[in-house]
């Protein structure tokens, strides 16, 4: 019985390290998406700051360079919606796996409390069944 708990215990060790690990893959996972909506939101800005300095260009190559720009950050900001769908798909599938660890955990952890309450049940049960002493007389009881 104590090999057993010690078992359930090991593989409890086990699955907390897991939850760990996957919760903090979430995290990361969590945290890349969040700087690429960052990121997609600094080049809209700028975007759209080229594209007023564009309207206010007064020669022809300034203003072509200038809407060339504002054109490039547009097709750079199509390609950062592609990237951040595709890092919300590796966050859910993060928080897929965070999930299943924390009920792997959940199922070990009462697997081991369980063990540990059937080998304190057993403890109990062999000191109730050890045979008792009988109690000493007392030197005054004695003919």
């Amino acid at each position: 019985m104590k090999k057993l708990l010690a078992s359930r215990r090991r593989i409890l060790g086990m699955r907390d390290t897991q939850l760990r690990i996957a919760t903090g893959d979430s995290a990361l996972a969590r945290g890349a998406e969040d700087t690429l909506h960052q990121r997609r939101r600094q080049l809209k800005s700028i975007a759209a700051h080229m594209h007023e300095a564009g309207n206010a260009c007064r020669e022809g190559r300034a203003l072509h360079a200038q809407l060339e720009l504002v054109d490039r950050l547009r097709h750079a900001d199509d390609g950062m919606a592609q990237t951040i769908d595709e890092a919300r798909q590796r966050t859910a599938e993060m928080e897929r796996q965070r999930v299943a660890a924390f009920q792997k955990r959940e199922i070990a952890d009462r697997l081991a409390g369980r063990a540990a309450a059937n080998v304190e049940l057993e403890i109990d049960r062999k000191i109730a069944n050890q045979p008792r002493a009988m109690p000493r007389r007392s030197m005054e009881s004695r003919p």
